[in-house]
């Protein structure tokens, strides 16, 4: 498979250093959850939902299966707010409540659904949906050669979320896996922006992402032709987009290195800005600007890179031009039988055996609108 062709580990000035940034983690595989039933979570995307902050996110579970859950802050708290709290099942505050009955064993998605990208648009009847986007494997095997991905849909209906039962959008002969689903509905399209990929990354392997587009009426069925983007040469693997004044803004992101893999793409967070929220690479800046150099020092929660990017802007006079970003987190972890003792002295269960530690956590990015914008 292809690199990037930017070498790694070069230094390059980033916006979050430049301008006084800080960073927190909310949420850390290593010091556990404040639940019993998820080990680890990933992929935010955050939404003001009935006046309140509303977080979905991946969550890996003590049952070895990778399903979709939500946090909230609570009502009147902003972005600068550390006290997000995953939902729980009624009347069992330690059990993190799925968003959706999980889907049964042979189903296309019944070894992991991850990567939740909510949406508020129409349907084909020009009523009211809600939707949330995600990827789901179909193998057990989630990286490397046979590891298959698509991209499915829950909808709001009466109070809950009910998934679809086939997936709305798949791979092809070539790139056999979609996964990493970013969709908007903006002027009365559904748009949708994904990775391409032979499959997902493996140990000791290198990507081939390639971040497509393509629109549809309903979001359902009928998409138009790909676009490529971004080519596999650039490497980023998923990315987000907001309307903002003038025009929309796109976090990306590289897909974190996982494994450890010598030599491997640049990681980090990249910035780029367009007019219109569209899959053609000339309408978007052309040297995306660097948020995030996760080569040179960086928080020890983002040392082997980030991925499933998310940012918005403060809502206060205050920080109005402050960029909150954020993020899933990857780290080398601590040798299982160490971080086991330590656990066990504080009181709780042993972790996961795993290669690598993920975490989520807001990078805050003081007058980054103005920087960005020339302001």
């Amino acid at each position: 498979m292809r690199m990037t062709k930017h070498a790694p580990n070069t230094p390059e000035p980033d916006l979050w250093r430049s301008n006084g940034g800080t960073e927190t983690v909310l949420f850390d595989m290593a010091k556990g959850l404040p639940v019993r039933n998820v080990i680890g979570v990933g992929d935010p995307d955050i939404h003001l939902l009935d006046g309140r902050w509303t977080m979905f996110l991946g969550g890996f579970t003590t049952g070895f299966a990778v399903r979709i859950f939500e946090a909230r802050l609570p009502v009147g708290d902003e972005l600068d707010s550390d006290r997000w709290a995953l939902r729980t099942a009624p009347g069992r505050p330690r059990r993190a409540a799925q968003l959706f009955t999980p889907p049964r064993l042979g189903s296309w998605d019944s070894h992991g659904t991850h990567t939740p990208s909510y949406v508020s648009g129409r349907s084909a009847r020009g009523t009211p949906a809600q939707r949330i986007y995600y990827a789901g494997r179909s193998t057990i095997r989630n990286g490397g050669p046979g590891s298959r991905y698509a991209i499915g849909a829950a909808e709001l209906q009466e109070g809950r979320w009910i998934r679809r039962a086939s997936p709305v959008l798949t791979g092809d002969s070539r790139r056999p896996s979609a996964f990493e689903p970013l969709v908007r509905y903006e002027g009365g399209t559904w748009r949708i922006w994904y990775l391409s990929a032979p499959n997902e990354v493996g140990r000791d392997e290198q990507p081939d992402y390639e971040l497509r587009y393509r629109e549809s009426a309903d979001g359902l069925t009928q998409w138009s032709a790909p676009t490529t983007l971004f080519t596999s040469d650039e490497g980023y693997f998923d990315n987000t987009v907001h309307p903002v004044d003038g025009g929309f803004e796109m976090l990306l992101a590289r897909g974190s290195n996982l494994y450890g893999t010598k030599p491997y793409p640049r990681q980090g967070l990249w910035w780029a800005r367009s007019h219109v929220p569209s899959g053609t690479r000339a309408d978007w800046t052309a040297d995306p600007v660097r948020i995030l150099d996760a080569e040179t020092a960086p928080p020890w929660w983002l040392e082997r890179g980030a991925f499933g990017p998310e940012f918005h802007y403060g809502r206060r006079a205050t920080d109005e031009t402050t960029m909150y970003v954020f993020t899933s987190g990857t780290s080398a972890a601590t040798p299982w039988l160490r971080s086991a003792i330590q656990r066990l002295r504080e009181r709780k269960l042993p972790p996961a055996p795993t290669p690598f530690i993920l975490s989520v956590g807001r990078l805050t990015i003081p007058h980054a609108g103005g920087t960005l914008h020339g302001g």
